[in-house]
């Protein structure tokens, strides 16, 4: 297992002091945040969508940490109305357009993923047909990929946010250009116990997310909440998971969290404690 973090906790870090951080924290990778869309919503300074891909690129190759992937908001669940004349209108490329330019992005500064999500279907209408809607849409964006060496992420959330469910929209798109990211934290707050359902994702698995909440499902320091954390790393281990190991404190979500760098680099000790390895770079 490879250890990286997202950078939703540190939203106001700067691209150069994030890679420099990294390094010095002793993660091998970070999955950088695009800055949220929507009016009000908070800009993340190292949105790699505002930088330049060569100069990125050489910064993270210098202090020798790997740019996993760049973690969007794109979603593929917009409803079409109405409901059969729509189609004829547009609507069958939602979330397409967008994730083509964060993959161009991504492939130019070497990244290794783009994340998308499928996320919430409405009510009122059979889940085949809105299964089908977000796997159509999910397809055209992965085929964006074709001829670069990013892949498409999609991550478990709203939905989707089971195992199952992931899966299910995973195997209704079936493309090579696809792979999975499992959040436990969505898992979990969705009644699901990532022990051992994360195992039926195994072969299509290549980022899962970690972190910790308190028993009032507030976010917490990893370690200092009711999350079984230690225990998931050793079955990831069980079950021979290679993949990259991303821990997530949603500061960018809850600005009230505590000073996110002690936070960041007391996550990676206990990371790789768990993993029975040394940082990278000890």
């Amino acid at each position: 297992m490879k250890i990286a973090f997202s950078t939703v906790g540190c939203p106001e870090m700067s691209l150069e002091d994030v890679a420099h951080n990294a390094a010095r924290w002793g993660y091998q990778g970070v999955e950088l945040r695009v800055s949220p869309a929507g009016v009000g919503a908070t800009p993340v300074a190292s949105d790699p969508m505002k930088a330049d891909p060569k100069a990125m690129h050489d910064l993270f190759e210098d202090v020798g940490v790997d740019l996993v992937s760049f973690a969007t908001g794109v979603r593929f669940d917009e409803a079409v109305w109405p409901p059969v004349v729509g189609h004829l209108f547009a609507n069958a490329e939602v979330g397409v357009p967008e994730t083509k330019a964060v993959i161009d992005q991504a492939e130019r500064a070497g990244a290794f993923f783009v994340r998308v999500f499928g996320h919430q279907l409405p009510g009122g209408e059979p889940k085949a047909w809105g299964l089908r809607r977000v796997s159509d849409r999910l397809l055209l964006a992965s085929q964006t990929a074709r001829n670069t060496r990013v892949r498409l992420l999609i991550e478990n959330s709203g939905s989707f946010s089971r195992a199952v469910d992931l899966s299910t929209l995973y195997g209704s798109v079936n493309s090579p250009y696809l792979w999975m990211s499992y959040n436990i934290i969505a898992a979990v707050l969705d009644g699901e116990c990532p022990v051992p359902t994360v195992q039926g994702l195994i072969d299509g698995l290549k980022v899962v997310k970690v972190g910790d909440i308190g028993e009032d499902g507030r976010p917490v320091p990893l370690g200092t909440g009711k999350l079984p954390v230690e225990r998931f790393m050793a079955f990831l281990q069980e079950i021979g998971y290679s993949g990259w190991v991303v821990y997530e404190y949603p500061k960018l979500w809850r600005p009230e969290l505590e000073d996110t760098e002690g936070v960041l680099e007391e996550a990676a000790a206990k990371l790789y404690s768990w993993a029975g390895r040394s940082p990278a770079g000890v």
